[in-house]
């Protein structure tokens, strides 16, 4: 992140642009822009008008980072377009691709890097991305190998992430770690607010469409991806918590999307970070610990009163879940974990590969789409075998080591929020989803680095 001009070579409105975009303010207002279009519904509208602002921002603003905000909001939004004519409508619009790859372009070439970085994660990063180029060799055919969809998300999954990993460490300055976490901060916030606004939304668009609809748990397609989002966006709530406790309510707003959105991944993995939450909030903010506790009491005791009514609101969830449970044998998600036992005892060495589509049968993925296992430690031992095991071994170990360096509140957030995303990933594609989720995971890796150089 580097600037061609001298501070006062700058013109007034680029000094004024640049700390706008990164701060707590240009946040603000591209995440009020992102509710707009969610009450409008205008998400074609929504790619068009933040592709430029993302490109915009590339181009003018000595901060790669701060194209982040941009970035995520758009992939929250295009979630709620999943349905089968989403491809169709979109597929006008492909050529948008093209502006912000050219703007990344000329951000390298305004503002280059000064010297080639490789951070501590960079060799467990090398080696899964080696392994998931080798899963499945000799196993699957070429064709599967190099389908369109499995290569490139094959690529995308390891080098593709170890290239961003590369470019945010070349570009990213330790001189910019006391601003870095602030900007993150608020665009996980962002991300946290504007999730929960969908839900919410989604709610209240259907109780008006018809006058006196009964409020009740809705299905949607899209619940397990904004849990996701919400999920990773529940520590920096707490975070945020910590100075200002009013954000406390912002944590709550998020985990009572989680819980509205009728994931059962949301409804136990998000209990699960909401809990991790409220500790690290005691833990962090002793001054006001005998308040939470308090608090803590009043809501528990509220909880347990208005169990009678939120047992039958939650009921479809929760049968679901016991579902899993009581028809194990039927259950799809048991079947594919089941399955990737087998593919790893059939293939120990490499796996199968992520081109393997011989679980269709137990799972028909929509066309376009791998075969998941819906389950992080069963994908890697499915797909990668032995090899997968040993190097995805080693990636965490690092990226627990990184975030553990150094113990601020900041740094146990992003944790947390890694922590979120992995437990997800125990349940769905998670981390094995390269954007947002896996990218968001390396911003977090960059990020820490950066702070831990200036220990």
């Amino acid at each position: 992140m580097f600037n061609t001009l001298t501070k006062t070579q700058q013109p007034p409105w680029l000094a004024w642009l640049r700390w706008f975009v990164v701060s707590g303010w240009g946040v603000a207002a591209q995440a009020a822009l992102a509710g707009v279009l969610v009450i409008t519904r205008a998400d074609v509208i929504g790619v068009l008008v933040f592709i430029p602002i993302f490109s915009a921002i590339a181009v003018l603003s000595n901060k790669l980072l701060a194209t982040a905000a941009p970035f995520f909001l758009t992939t929250l939004l295009l979630i709620q377009s999943q349905h089968t004519t989403a491809y169709e409508r979109f597929r006008p619009l492909f050529w948008v691709v093209a502006l912000p790859v050219l703007a990344i372009v000329l951000h390298l070439i305004i503002y280059p890097p000064r010297k080639l970085v490789l951070g501590r994660a960079f060799w467990p990063m090398l080696a899964v991305s080696v392994v998931i180029v080798l899963g499945g060799v000799g196993y699957i055919s070429a064709e599967e190998y190099f389908a369109l969809t499995s290569f490139a998300i094959m690529l995308a999954l390891g080098f593709g992430m170890l290239a961003a990993y590369v470019l945010l460490s070349c570009i990213v300055q330790e001189s910019d770690s006391d601003e870095l976490p602030r900007y993150l901060t608020n665009v996980m916030l962002a991300i946290g607010l504007v999730g929960a606004f969908m839900v919410f939304h989604h709610y209240a668009a259907w109780l008006l469409a018809v006058p006196g609809r009964s409020f009740r748990l809705l299905a949607f397609q899209w619940r397990n991806n904004v849990s996701t989002f919400l999920m990773m966006a529940l520590p920096f709530a707490f975070y945020k918590a910590i100075k200002q406790p009013a954000w406390f309510a912002a944590a709550a707003a998020m985990f009572a999307a989680m819980l509205l959105s009728g994931s059962r991944g949301g409804l136990v993995f998000g209990a699960v970070t909401f809990v991790l939450g409220v500790v690290y909030l005691l833990v962090f903010d002793k001054r006001r610990r005998k308040i939470y506790l308090a608090a803590l009491g009043v809501l528990l005791v509220g909880f347990v009163i208005s169990l009678r009514w939120l047992l039958p609101f939650f009921s479809p969830v929760i049968d679901r879940l016991l579902d899993t449970v009581r028809y194990a044998d039927d259950e799809i998600r048991v079947a594919l974990y089941r399955r990737g036992i087998e593919d790893f005892l059939r293939r120990p060495v490499n796996g199968t590969g992520l081109g393997y589509m011989g679980n269709r049968d137990v799972h028909a993925s929509q066309p376009g789409a791998l075969c998941w296992y819906h389950n992080s430690i069963i994908q890697i031992i499915g797909s990668f075998g032995a090899m997968g095991i040993v190097a995805y071994g080693w990636l965490y170990l690092n990226r627990a080591k990184i975030f553990l360096r150094r113990r601020s509140p900041f740094h146990i957030a992003l944790l947390l929020s890694w922590v979120a995303v992995e437990l997800m990933s125990l349940v769905n594609p998670g981390v094995f989803v390269p954007i947002p989720y896996l990218l968001l995971v390396v911003i977090f890796i960059v990020v820490a680095e950066k702070q831990n150089s200036t220990l």
